[in-house]
């Protein structure tokens, strides 16, 4: 399904409408993907699609013959194409990251010299989140952007590792975002969260599709650890056949209700004994299926049980009073070990804290913050994996690598990076989603990478380390939309 201007169902870039191969940007398709973010910041405020003004950037900031022939000269034609067919925003802010596309005057200030090709297409909205904003950068001389928080990040976006991406693929991630609920319009008036800066646009700490997500891929998860259980014939290792009859019969499973006695992993009153608050994890908790007849969902993790959650380690912990105004959301172990560690694995405020169990936890975060993912998670091994130069991270560098140094990576063992981002291209960082973790897992289920016995998945916890080997790496990478 090749791209038409008069599809919009092939404006974004999927496997299905990839990017095209074209000389420069290819100017058309920016152009529609960025005034349809518009119509929907717009609409989404409460605004008539029909009332919306539709001025291009073109007419709006060259206005006489001296500037035509100016900016014509500095910007590449394709840039300049783009910006005939752009809309100028006529709300607050583009996006909840980007406040608009720049001016003249403002491409090329600060640090953003003419003479390397670079500018700043998008400054970044006037998010607390790091002392010296930036944005979304464009090089017309090879038509690529990347996003940079602060302009001290193009250490690593300049480090000639570092791929950046056609704007495209950047403005399909920021659709993407909207289409999946993370990010929102909301009307004026009404109750938000999100700071002013960023209307009318407003971020959720989690949207109703990322918990679905998590929920549809453990419970896919489970149901071919359970098919597996139940017909040890299939070996879906390289066996393609084996590998369809797996999928037929978990949706054959999947298809059927799920009796209310077997939907949730904990008690609800457990979980209010233990303090749990409102939000992503409590939620995911108690919608999954519980597994039948096993208890191991990846090499060497097992699923919670009520004397993990009873035992919550955080369960009072005293925040400090440097964060006194944070509504926090504390680590828990989701999916662990049954070896603990001697060491603290979280760094301030919890770096006091050890004794913990490895495996996968979901990250503390602050529901009250501007930039707040609740949904991320952090896998934690006992021991380290990427200095064999193999294990990487989602944006495919090296886990380990020094990013801000030239030339080439140098990886280095670390314990807690597999399924990290390493640098987000599209939005300021943020870990791993559980969904996608998940997913990856049940792939590999799915593909027989790992086996399964009659307690679930087989292995042992050192089965990880073939994130950090040739042959097996690429399987325990994920890659994130944004």
């Amino acid at each position: 399904m090749s791209f038409s201007i008069a599809n919009e169902l092939t404006w974004r870039v999927t496997p299905e409408s990839p990017v095209r191969e074209v000389d420069g940007m290819d100017w058309e398709r920016c152009a529609a993907l960025h005034n349809l973010i518009l119509k929907l910041g717009w609409t989404g405020s409460g605004n008539s699609e029909a009332d919306m003004p539709r001025r291009t950037w073109w007419q709006t900031k060259i206005t006489d013959a001296s500037l035509e022939e100016e900016w014509t000269g500095r910007l590449s034609p394709s840039l300049k194409q783009f910006l005939q067919a752009a809309y100028e925003t006529p709300h607050e802010n583009f996006f909840y990251y980007a406040s608009r596309l720049n001016g003249p005057d403002g491409f090329f200030s600060g640090i953003h010299e003419e003479a390397d090709g670079t500018l700043n297409l998008y400054p970044m909205t006037n998010l607390n989140l790091s002392g010296h904003r930036d944005g979304l950068n464009f090089n017309q001389d090879i038509s690529l952007a990347i996003f940079c928080s602060d302009i001290l990040d193009s250490s690593s976006t300049t480090n000639g590792r570092m791929e950046w991406d056609p704007l495209e693929v950047v403005l399909t991630a920021w659709l993407d975002m909207i289409d999946t609920g993370k990010v929102i319009a909301k009307p004026k008036g009404t109750s938000t969260r999100a700071p002013w800066e960023c209307a009318p646009w407003e971020l959720l700490p989690y949207s109703h599709y990322d918990l679905e997500h998590a929920i549809g891929s453990f419970n896919n998860l489970i149901t071919r650890i359970e098919c597996l259980i139940e017909d040890a014939s299939l070996n879906p290792l390289d066996n393609p056949d084996d590998q369809a009859k797996l999928l037929e019969a978990c949706a054959a499973k999947l298809s059927q209700p799920v009796p209310d006695d077997q939907v949730g992993l904990i008690p609800r009153e457990v979980l209010d004994n233990a303090a749990m608050p409102e939000g992503f994890t409590r939620e995911f908790l108690l919608q999954v299926r519980r597994p039948k007849n096993f208890s191991t969902i990846a090499p060497g993790l097992r699923i919670p049980i009520l004397s993990d959650i009873e035992a919550y380690p955080f369960q009072n912990f005293q925040m400090p009073n440097t964060m006194e105004y944070d509504v926090p959301v504390l680590p828990l172990p989701l999916f662990i070990s049954d070896i603990k560690s001697s060491k603290p694995l979280f760094g301030y405020p919890f770096q006091e804290v050890s004794n913990l169990s490895y495996g996968l936890w979901m990250e503390y975060c602050n529901k009250d913050a501007h930039h707040t993912f609740e949904d991320t998670c952090r896998l934690y091994l006992p021991f380290e994996i990427g200095a064999n130069g193999f294990a990487r991270h989602t944006d495919d560098s090296l886990i380990g690598e020094d990013q801000e140094s030239r030339g080439i990576a140098t990886p280095n063992g670390r314990n807690n990076e597999l399924y990290q981002p390493g640098y987000c291209h599209f939005i300021p960082w943020h870990g791993p989603q559980l969904g996608d973790v998940l997913e990856q897992w049940s792939n590999m289920v799915g593909l027989g990478e790992w086996e399964v016995g009659a307690d679930g998945v087989l292995g042992g916890i050192e089965k990880f380390k073939e994130a950090d080997t040739e042959e097996h790496s690429y399987k325990y990478q994920i890659f994130t939309r944004w």
